[in-house]
């Protein structure tokens, strides 16, 4: 087993009438697989994590691209959940009840993925 330790702090003091300041701290046990790639994407929806190979897992994705916007889309009709401008990145827990997908608004940007299965 191993430990995965993730940390998210959002500040800023003019966000609202008072500053804002909140850090969020996990140890995360990974006992399963660790996979980090990166995929070439396009305008079509293309599969990044086939949700049959995993059980319960935690994802981190980045846009590598400086220009492109790349959408994260459910297999099953193709609902948007996740949009990612340039240089962005999210960090979320799965569950596998459905594939992962991922398109691009043009061209053929670069996707980083991280899958942790606990």
């Amino acid at each position: 087993m191993a430990t995965l330790s993730a940390k998210i702090t959002l500040s800023g003091t003019d966000l609202t009438s008072d500053a804002l300041n909140m850090t969020v701290t996990d140890a995360i046990t990974i006992s399963k697989a660790v996979e980090v790639k990166r995929v070439v994407l396009s305008t079509t929806a293309k599969d990044i994590v086939a949700a049959a190979g995993y059980t319960k897992s935690f994802v981190f994705v980045k846009n590598m691209d400086s220009a492109i916007n790349i959408n994260l889309v459910k297999a099953e009709g193709g609902d948007e959940y996740m949009a990612l401008g340039p240089g962005e990145f999210g960090f979320f827990p799965w569950s596998t009840a459905v594939d992962l997908k991922a398109d691009a608004a043009s061209g053929t940007p670069i996707l980083e993925v991280g899958i942790f299965e606990v």
